[in-house]
């Protein structure tokens, strides 16, 4: 364990984490001693630091990785197979992770020997992750769960679902900007379409008018970057344009997103979600999620979206 530790600790001090080092063995012990408590990772991180590590400090790297969508917050399953502890977070997946700040990595390792065992260390802490958290990143593979999420976990959770399920199609319901938000999104996604995954997208009319004061800050605050994001996804319109398809809803959802997944047998998943509204610029959007495995209720949002694309229109005529 001492050595994943080490691992993500520069990742993490790379991301200005301000207590890089409790961050990370926060993380590790989440997902290797998965289902546990504080006091549990705590004890752990003691048995390893002694007193350099202590409540206070691990306190402050949870609130680091629950702002930067590194965890996210359950707060109760229903007819779940697993039965959470008191410690009760979704952690992305690290695979994900490690191949988000190659930049950060190669600052501290250099040396392909180097790169090659701390490489084998993101592969065992997956392995773990794998085992506890199940191949949806859930902790569950049967029933529902419900928590608190902000705009990066959801769309690392959802590309965690997508590329590593084999997932064949997608039915999205969103209305603002928010995949540009997500560096990394548009990059998973391409590797989706490219092994012939396809995918829906209906947004409300909110995306081009831009009515809500709280998406305006943050169209702001990521203007730098809006308009290079911008042109890739336009880009991969361009070019997997028959795999992807585009309407519009004149109904305004204002805080409402769906998704549906799909496997050759048909809709497998389904995330039903509401934004959080929030006048502060500097917080990430967050969602109280609900994500549903059971195939009634999976049917059911896939009903809603039908219903919300029947009554769409074509792009040119917004």
């Amino acid at each position: 364990m001492y050595e994943i530790i080490r691992t993500f600790t520069p990742i993490f001090r790379g991301l200005k984490f301000e207590n890089a080092r409790a961050a990370s063995i926060y993380y590790v012990n989440l997902i290797i001693n998965f289902p546990t408590n504080f006091q549990g990772i705590l004890n752990e991180a003691q048995a390893i630091y002694g007193s350099e590590v202590n409540r206070q400090a691990l306190q402050s790297g949870r609130r680091e990785l629950l702002r930067s969508g590194l965890i996210g917050k359950t707060y109760f399953t229903e007819n779940a197979d697993v039965d959470f502890d008191r410690e009760a977070y979704l952690p992305v997946n690290p695979e994900m992770i490690w191949e988000e700040n190659q930049d950060k990595i190669m600052v501290y390792w250099k040396q392909p020997d180097e790169m090659a065992f701390r490489k084998a260390k993101v592969n065992e802490l997956y392995e773990y992750y794998l085992k506890n958290f199940k191949k949806y990143g859930l902790g569950i593979e049967k029933g529902s769960i419900s928590g608190l999420f902000n705009v990066h976990w959801m769309w690392r959770g959802g590309v965690n679902i997508f590329n590593y399920n084999y997932t064949k199609k997608l039915d999205i319901m969103v209305n603002n900007v928010e995949p540009l938000m997500t560096p990394d999104s548009l990059e998973y996604l391409e590797k989706a379409l490219k092994r012939g995954m396809t995918e829906r997208v209906l947004y409300d009319l909110n995306t081009k008018r831009k009515i809500l004061k709280d998406e305006d800050a943050e169209i702001r605050k990521y203007e730098p970057v809006f308009e290079q994001r911008l042109h890739r996804y336009m880009k991969l319109y361009e070019d997997y344009h028959d795999q992807i398809e585009v309407r519009f809803t004149p109904v305004v959802y204002t805080t409402t997103r769906q998704t549906i997944y799909y496997n050759e047998a048909g809709p497998y998943l389904a995330s039903d979600y509401r934004r959080v509204l929030s006048l502060d610029p500097d917080e990430p959007p967050y969602y109280m999620s609900t994500i549903y495995l059971q195939e009634e209720l999976v049917n059911h949002i896939k009903e809603n979206f039908e219903a919300a694309w029947a009554n769409s229109i074509e792009l040119d005529e917004v």
